[in-house]
């Protein structure tokens, strides 16, 4: 993704955030989500993000999605493009996304529920993986940032690089256009949820508002891109930062405030899982 303009200088920082990026990082390795969103545990609720609702894509929101960008062309061995709908020229046209946040842990008791993989096809437990990342300023040292990316529990299906990917690797250096006074005021950390569950087009309302010189062949993505979905989880909510899309490619939304909709029982996800499987 492009780098935004670093505007706001680093003396103007709070001191809540220099602690934050002093403070020693103890990666917890475990096959659970940050957050535990006690009764919507094992609840879907529909969300949309809108146009017209987000926040500034500022610097410091450029800097956390080009370390995402950086890790994903590690994974996937491709020399991918993270997009800001500022990119793409979204920002100027209405549109809305519908989606659908899954629960945050499968309820491995309870059959009916479609977030279950059988006994049958289970496979090793999924690890976290560490990424740490040396990110150089425009001048000076690299300042190393890490970014630890978990499999989502309440997927249906653990993405293959969570069993085949060795658990904590070094990337390359991220060069960057920022002074080092301003890279040492940002978190150094950040924990992202990474699913594939995805429709193959989950961009598809997006489509008539972009230049069709944008729109990718399916057939030049990576499979890995397909439906891709990766979450943050911030104050008991999981936000959706990256979509994956087999037209656009991947599309960077962190900064679009998602609204919530319907909670959708576990009778009607198990009904609709159903349907799936029929028509399949």
């Amino acid at each position: 993704m492009l780098f935004i303009e670093a505007i706001n200088r680093a003396s103007t920082q709070s001191n809540e955030k220099k602690l934050l990026s002093r403070t020693k990082y103890r990666p917890t390795i475990s096959n659970k989500d940050s957050v535990d969103l006690s009764s919507a545990a094992h609840q879907v609720k529909e969300i949309h993000l809108d146009s017209q609702v987000k926040t500034p894509l500022t610097a410091s929101v450029s800097v956390f999605a080009n370390l995402i960008e950086h890790t994903l062309r590690h994974l996937i061995s491709t020399n991918l493009h993270l997009y800001s709908p500022e990119e793409l020229n979204l920002d100027l046209k209405k549109w809305a996304l519908f989606l659908q946040v899954p629960p945050t842990s499968a309820d491995k008791d309870n059959p009916s529920v479609a977030y279950k993989t059988s006994t049958g096809n289970r496979r090793p437990p999924a690890k976290q993986l560490i990424f740490h990342i040396p990110v150089k300023p425009s001048y000076g040292t690299p300042i190393e940032m890490t970014l630890l990316l978990s499999p989502h529990n309440g997927s249906p299906e653990t993405p293959n690089i969570f069993h085949t990917f060795q658990k904590e690797s070094t990337l390359p250096v991220l060069r960057t256009p920022y002074p080092p006074e301003f890279l040492r005021q940002q978190a150094t950390h950040h924990h992202i949820l990474l699913d594939q569950d995805g429709e193959p087009d989950q961009l598809s309302p997006l489509y008539a508002h972009i230049n069709q010189s944008r729109i990718i062949s399916s057939d030049n993505l990576p499979p890995e891109i397909t439906g891709l979905r990766i979450w943050r989880s911030k104050n008991n909510t999981l936000t959706p930062v990256v979509l994956g899309d087999d037209k656009i490619g991947l599309l960077f939304v962190g900064h679009h405030k998602p609204l919530e909709g319907n909670t959708i029982s576990e009778e009607e996800r198990a009904r609709r899982a159903n349907n799936l499987y029929t028509k399949a």
